[in-house]
């Protein structure tokens, strides 16, 4: 398996929520971004609703673009380009508006469920996908996909907690970074760091790397993932 190594890179409250909206402070967005910038990850991976809500792609994608059936086979526009921002998008929902963001060439993850209008759609703008499974996400698969097919060797998981809790609940984290701001949260259905749906695989041990105190109270902690479980 040619997995690359995945770090998960998030921002959080105290109590490990992770949807900023209606925090008490602005979530310092440079912070973040710079660290992303810094570990100089060969892709970035995130779940649909992220997407939708960050980067311009929601709303109805076009129709009627199919003329027959599509093989469910993995298709890529770009092979080589300077970095991959991946979407865990399973049903096919994403409104995509371009190809890339800043030259990083989008790749959609789907099951094979589908419509051929939708996979003809990703092919008339250019977005990479590949197939994790017919129902649920094989992220053995896709990582092994990504390392395998674009040479991905490092791989920042960047959330939601759907994604975040389903990557790590397979085993595939390998380490976390993550900032947590000086203000709580408490809502009761607000998604946190990891969300694990399903059968739960049970916990995980982290190895303490770094602790730092940053600019307004924010303390970022480095975690190396072990592969015991509780």
């Amino acid at each position: 398996m040619t997995k690359p190594h995945v770090l998960c890179l998030m921002m959080t409250s105290i109590d490990g929520r992770v949807l900023t909206e209606g925090w008490a402070i602005d979530a310092p967005s440079k912070i973040f971004e710079d660290a992303h910038d810094a570990l100089e990850g060969d892709a970035w991976l995130v779940g649909r609703v992220t997407l939708e809500e960050d980067f311009d792609a929601a709303g109805d994608w076009e129709r009627g673009l199919a003329t027959g059936p599509i093989e469910r086979t993995d298709w890529f526009a770009q092979r080589h380009a300077k970095g991959y921002a991946i979407a865990i998008d399973r049903s096919g929902k994403l409104n995509w508006k371009t190809d890339n963001i800043d030259g990083e060439h989008y790749v959609a993850v789907l099951s094979t469920g589908v419509s051929d209008d939708y996979l003809a759609f990703l092919r008339q703008r250019g977005v990479s996908y590949i197939f994790g499974g017919e129902d649920e996400i094989d992220f053995a698969h896709v990582l092994d996909v990504l390392g395998r097919e674009l040479g991905i060797k490092r791989l920042l998981l960047e959330g939601g907690g759907g994604v975040n809790g389903s990557v790590l609940n397979a085993g595939f984290v390998d380490e976390l970074l993550v900032f947590v701001l000086p203000l709580t949260d408490g809502r009761k259905d607000a998604p946190s760091l990891f969300d694990i749906a399903g059968d739960w695989r049970g916990s995980r041990k982290l190895e303490l790397l770094s602790n730092d105190t940053v600019e307004g109270g924010i303390v970022k902690l480095h975690y190396r993932v072990s592969n015991d479980r509780g």
